[in-house]
C-alpha cells in the first residue's frame, strides 16, 4: 500500500494551487491520500478524492464548514498497521511527540503537522511522521510531502522535498 502523506497546504490562503510535484505524486496512483489538516477550502476534498481515496483532519486554520466535516482525530487500519492522523495545533511544542503518542497509544504511525517542519522519528516503537508543507514552509525547511510505503511487515517513509 503506498500513501501520500500532505499537510499544511494552504489552499487558497497561501497559494491558488497545489505545487506541480504534488500534482505529479496525485498522479502515480497512491492507493490512499492522508491529510493532516489546514486544507483551508473543502474545494481542495473533492480535488484530492478524484485521485485516491482521502483521509482527512481538520487543522486550526481550517474554515467552520471543514471543522464541521472533518475529525480532529483519525484513527485508520491500513492493511493491519495502525496508522492515526492529527493535526497538532494545541499541543506544546517540547512534549509534542509524547502528547500525540498520548492521544494514540498502541499506533504503529502517528501522522501530524501544523509546524510545516517534516520530521520523522521513533519512539518507544511508535513512528511519528510529518510531512511538512508543499506550499508553505517554514523554520528553514524545503516544501514537502511524504510517502509511506506499506508491505507485509514493512514500513518504509520517504519524504519529498522541493524548491516552492
Amino acid at each position: 500500500m503506498r500513501i501520500l502523506v500532505l499537510s499544511d497546504t494552504h489552499i487558497p490562503s497561501r497559494t491558488d494551487h497545489l505545487p506541480g510535484e504534488v500534482i505529479d505524486a496525485l498522479e502515480s496512483s497512491p492507493d490512499l491520500i492522508l491529510h493532516a489538516g489546514d486544507l483551508v477550502t473543502a474545494e481542495l476534498i473533492g480535488f484530492l478524492s478524484e485521485y485516491a481515496p482521502l483521509k482527512a483532519v481538520c487543522g486550526n486554520m481550517d474554515p467552520e464548514d471543514l471543522r464541521c466535516t472533518l475529525p480532529r482525530l483519525r484513527e485508520l487500519d491500513c492493511e493491519g498497521v495502525s496508522v492515526a492522523v492529527m493535526h497538532g495545533d494545541g499541543l506544546k511544542e517540547d512534549d509534542f511527540p509524547g502528547a500525540l503518542i498520548r492521544h494514540f497509544p498502541g499506533a504503529d504511525i502517528v501522522v501530524s503537522g501544523h509546524t510545516h517542519r517534516p520530521h520523522l522519528l521513533n519512539v518507544d516503537g511508535t513512528w511519528i511522521f510529518n510531512p511538512g508543507s508543499p506550499t508553505d514552509p517554514r523554520g528553514g525547511a524545503s516544501a514537502s510531502f511524504g510517502w509511506i510505503d506499506l508491505s507485509g511487515d514493512t514500513c518504509r517513509f520517504a519524504l519529498e522535498t522541493f524548491d516552492g
